[in-house]
């Protein structure tokens, strides 16, 4: 069972940035209608996430299971992609 911890509201671009999860488990939603967004920890590799590294996220397209990650690193193949980060805590 999950309680919700947080929301992240992000508008993300052509850098990256990165969402301190800090292991919690998250869904990821892509709110834009033309934009890619692409995913990964930050944390393994010390790499943020760029579009030829990351796992992608089409338009309008949310992660169908919660991902445990410590730094989540996401990026945008447009200038500003609304996306939403739902951290959820085990409980």
């Amino acid at each position: 069972m999950y309680k919700i911890e947080n929301v992240e509201t992000l508008t993300l671009g052509t850098t990256a940035q990165t969402v301190k999860v800090m292991g919690l488990s998250c869904l990821i939603e892509n709110n834009d209608d033309s934009a890619t967004v692409y995913f990964k920890e930050r944390r393994f590799d010390g790499k943020a996430v760029t579009t030829s590294n990351g796992w992608a996220l089409g338009p309008g397209k949310s992660t169908p299971v919660p991902v445990s990650v410590m730094e989540l690193s996401l990026i945008s193949d447009t200038a500003s992609a609304d996306v939403r980060v739902l951290l959820l805590d085990e409980y």
